[in-house]
């Protein structure tokens, strides 16, 4: 589907922005008398890496990116005050500057877009950190005038932003900062100095009058959470909170809330109109904040499965990440023996289960893949290497697959220890022996930062490959939980050797490279054309299979048309929802047309299979003519995966297709297809091995100056007419936007008319 992308055609025109006037913030815009002849496509590049830099530093406070970002911010809009997008350019600048405590310089950046641009898409979340900004400075007054104006403003009063407004403005003005007036000791350490120690533990009642301690959420992932109703910035954070715990509450992960509210009874209203699902409790007195040093909230302290405290301070897109990454690696422990398990405990207590400890794990289907974590890395031996793939420390494309035919050491190492830095001596003779008899290393670094790592590379002259795991994804895929850790996989991808420790490499890989080269000197006949056959099989297979799953080949082959209509929702990287408006769409094999609704008026985009029109209220609004080829090109791969249709061809075998490989999604295993679009472009489409339906797709595009790599992961499936048809979810360089589908129609009675715009719109 592609509704998710008509934001990159929106026609709500800013109009001709007057000149910028410098006055209240000289002290960071560079003054230029000429602007810099740069074409649309440059001009978005600088666009784009400034979004880039954003978004990379949205839950970070290193000094030097965000002065860097506010200076690129600072040319952009003196440079380019007319660019369509410089709304949020300018809410970049007022969020940095307000972050590096330039609170004034934020306030006049903010003042000057609602003031030159008062409609524009990011006045809204500026107005919002405008008005929190005059409370951080105590001016409440000149807070409550921007609240104000933002809940009645014409165009976003209904918006997400105003309603966060509206519950700030109702608090007690002297807590709008979210400042705990009981301090703790100062003996208690920060909340950032928590970090790498058991969480302190606790022994209360939640609101349900039942018994709470951390203990008893041992084994599990823990974010405890402390806020109140009566915070703005904790009711801002509130949404992300939310969709962290519904992603993960049944992958043993849960949340405790601790309220610091003056009264229970708030906040037990609160709990209960939000519908807050996870545990909350009511620190009277400020008992549990004080243990852990908190003053001043929201605060977050995320615990792993043995109450060690991982990370503080969370908030917006790195919170979900967090979790994310933490909840993996907690699964992948492997559980404790019977004898631990059943050790008795002194004075023990029955005690209450989690809720997420009564749901029914889901039944192992027969034709499951198998996982690919193993209890001890010994386990390993004589299991096929699961494939990764991503960048090496060159920004080269590297994937274990690619070196099928070779014998492949796996070496599991940082440079801060000291056991890996041993071994090294022994890595470089065998490297130097054996790199030209068909031998590779892959050094899988698990240091903490990239520099090192590479400064280490350089001065060693290691000049085998070598990847840095920054998300350890590659470490538990393979069940690592110490280092130095090595694997030995030979020639067809099967793991040989595994020790934690390492092993007598020299000896292993003479061994392996030696076997290797006879299989190479004297190969089996059949062997090339049994790896083509089986690669067809598999490919035809998973096709097959995916066919039948969204409704089999005559379903598919029948529907000539679909109509749709969705509600879309844009979720901003500060955790807050944007309604993106109504739509309704006609898709055909060949051409389309999209009407969406938003509080501006009603737009349109048609392609008619040939030529491709723009309206506004019905009205035709020219393409700019650097768009237009690049937008067609679009529609026609956008067309093409639709997945009625994608499915029809591949079963027809009308293009072509490459099996590309595994990859995990979320607790299932999705096969890979390369798949070549119109455009020329790849396609990568993953098929569930559970259920066989497409459940993600990755494509790039380029449109004029814009141009993206797209993740679309297709959810909630629903049954019209026999056929499955996908809720969509888009993840856009980390931007998501979601839309739910309405109502669904195949095969629908469509007046042609409709994708002639002089018939039937004007």
């Amino acid at each position: 589907m592609f509704i998710q992308n008509k934001t990159h055609f929106s026609i709500h025109s800013i109009g001709i922005l007057t000149l910028i006037v410098l006055i209240g913030f000289s002290t960071y815009l560079a003054a230029e008398e000429t602007t810099p002849n740069l074409s649309p496509a440059e001009i978005g590049s600088k666009y784009q890496e400034i979004k880039a830099i954003y978004k990379k530093i949205t839950n970070q406070t290193t000094q030097e990116r965000l002065e860097q970002l506010v200076e690129m911010s600072s040319e952009f809009v003196t440079s380019f005050p007319e660019y369509k997008r410089v709304d949020e350019i300018y809410y970049y600048l007022g969020n940095t500057l307000v972050r590096l405590k330039r609170v004034e310089e934020g306030i006049t950046v903010f003042e000057k877009l609602m003031d030159e641009l008062p409609n524009a898409r990011y006045v809204q979340p500026s107005m919002l950190e405008l008005g929190m900004a005059y409370d951080s400075l105590n001016q409440h007054d000149k807070a409550d005038e921007v609240y104000t104006k933002l809940i009645e403003h014409p165009k976003f009063g209904e918006k997400s932003y105003a309603k966060f407004a509206k519950k700030i403005i109702e608090q007690d003005k002297s807590e709008r900062k979210g400042i705990i007036s009981n301090r703790a000791a100062a003996s208690t350490p920060r909340p950032s100095e928590w970090v790498g120690k058991p969480a302190p533990e606790f022994q209360v009642k939640d609101l349900k009058g039942e018994e709470l301690t951390l203990e008893k959420y041992r084994g599990q992932v823990v974010l405890l959470d402390f806020w109140a109703t009566w915070c703005g910035p904790c009711i801002n954070e509130l949404p992300n909170v939310k969709r962290t715990y519904e992603e993960y509450k049944d992958q043993k992960f849960q949340i405790i809330g601790i309220s610091l509210d003056r009264s229970q009874q708030p906040l037990e209203a609160f709990v209960e109109k939000e519908e807050l699902g996870w545990v909350h409790h009511w620190d009277q007195g400020g008992k549990i904040a004080n243990q852990y040093g908190v003053t001043g909230i929201p605060s977050m302290f995320l615990l792993d499965g043995e109450g060690i405290i991982r990370k503080t301070n969370l908030r917006g897109r790195a919170l979900e990440t967090s979790v994310a990454e933490l909840v993996k690696e907690n699964l992948t422990k492997p559980a404790k023996s019977p004898a631990e398990t059943n050790k008795p405990e002194s004075n023990a207590k029955p005690k209450s289960i989690p809720a997420t400890k009564l749901i029914k794990p889901k039944p192992t289907q027969q034709n499951e893949a198998p996982s690919l974590i193993a209890k001890k890395v010994s386990d390993w031996i004589g299991k096929p290497a699961p494939d990764f793939k991503g960048t090496d420390v060159k920004g080269d494309e590297l994937s274990l697959k690619d070196y099928r035919g070779q014998v492949v050491l796996l070496d599991f190492w940082a440079t801060w220890c000291g056991p890996c830095i041993k071994e090294m001596p022994k890595l470089k003779k065998t490297y130097e022996i054996y790199k030209d008899q068909n031998f590779q290393i892959i050094g899988i670094s698990l240091d903490r930062s990239k520099p090192p790592l590479e400064a280490y590379i350089e001065k060693e002259a290691l000049a085998w490959e070598h990847y840095w795991d920054q998300d350890r994804k590659v470490r538990t895929q393979y069940g690592v939980t110490a280092i130095p850790t090595a694997f030995l996989i030979d020639g067809e991808g099967i793991i040989r050797k595994a020790s934690l420790g390492g092993f007598d490499v020299e000896s292993a890989v003479a061994e392996l490279v030696k076997e290797n080269q006879e299989k190479t000197d004297n190969p089996s006949p059949t062997k090339t054309s049994e790896i083509v056959q089986n690669t067809e099989l598999t490919i035809k297979e998973i096709i097959d299979a995916a066919v039948e799953a969204h409704g089999g080949l005559e379903k598919l082959q029948s529907v000539k048309n679909i109509v749709i209509e969705s509600q879309s929702f844009e979720y901003l990287p500060n955790g807050t929802v944007q309604d993106e408006g109504r739509s309704k769409t006609y898709y055909f094999p060949d051409k389309f047309r999209s009407d969406w609704d938003t509080n501006s008026g009603n737009d349109s985009i048609i392609y008619d299979g040939d030529s491709l029109f723009q309206l506004t209220n019905g009205k035709n609004n020219e393409i700019p003519v650097d768009k237009v080829m690049s937008t067609i090109l679009f529609f026609r791969d956008s067309l093409f995966r639709e997945p009625i249709w994608l499915l029809t061809n591949l079963a027809q075998n009308t293009i072509p297709a490459e099996y590309a490989g595994t990859a995990e999604i979320k607790d299932d295993t999705a096969s890979i297809l390369l798949i070549t679009q119109p455009s020329g472009r790849k396609l990568k489409a993953f098929f569930s091995e559970k259920t066989h339906l497409l459940v993600k797709y990755i494509h790039y595009y380029e449109i004029a100056e814009d141009n993206e790599t797209v993740e679309v992961s297709l959810d909630e499936y629903r049954d019209v007419d026999g056929i499955k048809i996908a809720h969509h979810r888009t993840t856009k360089n980390g931007e998501v936007r979601q839309v739910l589908i309405t109502d669904i129609k195949l095969n629908a009675d469509i007046d042609e008319a409709l994708f002639r715009p002089n018939e039937s719109d004007e």
